[in-house]
């Protein structure tokens, strides 16, 4: 199950946070840090869903969309999301 949380979006599986992203949001401006998902479940589309995620959020509440994790930024190019 995904989950979208303070500051983060979750998988969740068995009630362990199996796969998370993370962001921070300052002055309107949300920035991708982190994107980890268990070594069992790489592979299965699931930092792609919680990087998805968090860009529908953000293209929801209007932010600007910087990606320090090299994963979600290159999600983003992949999806025209950022250039």
């Amino acid at each position: 199950m995904y989950k979208l949380l303070d500051n983060k979006v979750v998988y969740v599986e068995d009630n362990i946070e199996k796969g998370i992203l993370k962001f921070k949001v300052e002055r309107g401006q949300a920035n991708i840090y982190h994107t980890y998902v268990d070594d069992n479940l790489r592979g299965m589309g699931i930092a792609s869903k919680l990087v998805e995620m968090a860009f529908d959020y953000f293209e929801k509440k209007g932010y600007e969309v910087k990606c320090s994790c090299f994963y979600a930024r290159k999600w983003a190019l992949k999806h025209g999301k950022i250039l």
